[in-house]
């Protein structure tokens, strides 16, 4: 007797699949990148006896610390979309993944503010301060959202075209351990360049 394999239902995997095992392997890699960034940080600061130019106004603000709620509360829709994902509730998935991309775009731009006001009391340019904090806050970490948001973008019309379920899920999970590696790289960031 010939059965066809398209009306066998669907199984769970065994472990985890070779999608979620590859963005882990990357998030190490990026994870060392970024600690050998910290590194050139920690040693730039050590180097220099005013770290921060005279003229600078405190940077945590009520724009970066809104902006770093608005960026940790779209890691909390991302974690309600993965478990939307492992509930079988398309309509949870596609309305969580929709607000992380929502509040991702928000951050983005809000930032994209914060750092151009910032520009007006330093530049880039003959700064050393000026030159760290805007590789790792704006291109850096900027550049990783940019390309998070993206991931999230295709995930997100995936979703809304039905193509995710709670055996079927690897692009929702991939997407939300890079979201989440974004969220918690800037929090470091934040605590090292804003605050201390």
């Amino acid at each position: 007797m010939h059965t066809d394999l398209k009306d066998q239902p669907e199984r769970p995997a065994q472990g985890i699949s070779n999608e979620t095992f590859g963005m882990i392997l990357f998030l190490i890699a990026e994870v060392m990148f970024f600690a050998a960034l910290v590194s050139t940080y920690i040693v730039l600061r050590n180097g220099v006896l005013v770290w921060r130019p005279a003229n600078l106004p405190p940077l945590v603000s009520w724009i970066s610390i809104a902006n770093t709620a608005t960026l940790c509360a779209s890691a909390a829709t991302m974690l309600l979309a993965l478990r939307s994902v492992r509930r079988d509730d398309p309509d949870g998935l596609k309305l969580y993944l929709g607000s992380t991309l929502l509040l991702g775009c928000t951050f983005v731009a809000a930032q994209a503010y914060d750092l151009w006001r910032l520009l007006g009391f330093v530049t880039w340019r003959g700064n050393v301060f000026g030159s760290v904090f805007y590789a790792l806050c704006g291109l850096l970490h900027g550049l990783h959202v940019l390309g998070g948001l993206a991931i999230l973008a295709c995930v997100t019309l995936r979703a809304l075209r039905g193509r995710y379920h709670r055996y079927k899920a690897t692009g929702v999970i991939a997407a939300g351990l890079y979201w989440h590696f974004v969220v918690a790289v800037w929090l470091f960031l934040f605590f090292a360049l804003y605050v201390f």
